[in-house]
């Protein structure tokens, strides 16, 4: 982590440097922004939902953006990493410091979670009756 900006509305943005050396003197120049937001109980459609979320996950929604540039020369990592780092900020701060931004990701990632494990759960069902199906006919000798 390379940056830490505490926003207006409470949150703490996090700036992260993942550049790496791609071969020769060639750069991955790779820019991280986060913002993490623990949501309570209360924003979960019930408690199953809530407790399935604190098991797969650390506890927290996130708000992610990343930008890459490939193949770029040694001298220039640190002028275009911060080239876009001030782009990002000049753009999005505004809106990552929006009072309504918490409550508004916390809604949107909530809604995901539980349609993606919505989703786990019938194809895991699906799957449990193809093989009850497919022992039933295996033992009806039937090719």
């Amino acid at each position: 982590m390379v940056d830490k900006i505490q926003l207006e509305n409470g949150l703490t943005l996090e700036i992260w440097d993942y550049s790496r050396r791609l071969a020769g003197d060639r750069w991955l120049v790779g820019l991280l922004i986060q913002v993490g937001v623990c949501p309570k109980k209360e924003d979960f459609a019930n408690e199953t939902y809530y407790n399935l979320f604190m098991e797969k996950t650390d506890g927290k929604v996130y708000y992610r953006y990343r930008k890459e540039r490939h193949f770029v020369p040694e001298d220039q990592i640190n002028q275009l990493f911060s080239t876009m780092k001030e782009g990002f900020l000049t753009v999005a701060l505004p809106y990552l410091s929006h009072p309504e931004f918490k409550e508004r990701l916390i809604k949107h990632e909530v809604d995901l979670f539980q349609k993606k494990m919505d989703w786990e759960r019938s194809i895991q069902e699906k799957d449990a009756e193809t093989e009850r199906l497919e022992e039933l006919w295996k033992e009806k000798n039937i090719y």
